[in-house]
């Protein structure tokens, strides 16, 4: 049963989404009202602990790394995934979609399954007013959610409202040496993604022949049954079947 491959790129997708939403902040530095700094706010996955790690191993004397790992920037990861039983709907319902690379094929696959997914956003600064002007361009949108248009199967072009919902914000100020000198200042976003995870995608062909058994009845009760056998001609393909379809009707009483 579970030995077919497939892969829908459901929760990559999700990630990319998640990603793209946040990978356009700046933050700008000024001084005696002049700017001296206009900085694009890097992010990338992965635990905030790692990138924390690297800036307290590093050298100062590594300009590749004071360039790489230089604060602010943010990271992202999903912590856990919940079966959401709210907004499951009738398992064996189907969508359909004609195979965008073929004329004669209709793709089909059941309702997806409906998934939480439970985001940590890290947003790592040097010093209080960058994490300041990061929040506020983030926390205003939602209250407390967000919703984003995402491409969610592309093969069926599928496309659905996701729902981004803000539970909660922590601070954490970390030290190191006196009390003057601060290490990083880290804020920590807490996300839920209102996801699907869809089933294996299948293939089906045109239907070549109708067989229909049809009734009718009378107030005589004079009860009449007829077949109607309904075949195309030609067979081969779509496009020949719309240009002379030339469909043979046999009716046959029962």
């Amino acid at each position: 049963m579970f030995g077919k491959y497939f892969y829908n790129k459901n929760i990559r997708n999700i990630v990319i989404l998640f990603g793209t939403l946040f990978n356009d902040i700046n933050i700008r530095r000024s001084q005696n009202n002049t700017l001296i700094q206009d900085l694009k706010v890097p992010i990338a996955y992965g635990p905030a602990q790692k990138y924390l790690a690297k800036i307290e191993q590093g050298s100062t004397d590594d300009e590749d790394f004071r360039i790489g790992i230089s604060l602010p920037r943010m990271s992202f990861e999903i912590t856990s995934m919940v079966y959401d039983n709210a907004r499951k709907l009738q398992t064996t319902q189907q969508i359909k979609s004609l195979d965008p690379n073929s004329t004669d094929k209709l793709l089909s696959t059941y309702t997806p399954v409906p998934y939480n997914y439970e985001v940590d956003l890290s947003i790592m600064v040097l010093n209080s007013d960058d994490g300041a002007q990061i929040l506020e361009q983030i926390l205003p949108y939602f209250t407390p959610e967000f919703q984003v248009t995402m491409n969610e199967m592309k093969t069926l072009g599928i496309k659905r409202d996701i729902p981004i919902i803000l539970n909660s914000m922590t601070s954490e100020d970390d030290y190191e040496g006196d009390f003057l000198t601060r290490r990083t200042l880290v804020h920590t976003l807490s996300f839920t993604i209102q996801g699907h995870i869809y089933k294996p995608v299948s293939e089906q062909g045109i239907i070549r022949e109708v067989d229909v058994n049809a009734g009718t009845f009378t107030s005589e009760f004079d009860t009449k049954l007829i077949n109607i056998d309904i075949k195309p001609s030609p067979t081969d393909t779509e496009a020949n079947m719309t240009t002379d379809p030339n469909v043979t009707t046999t009716i046959t009483n029962l």
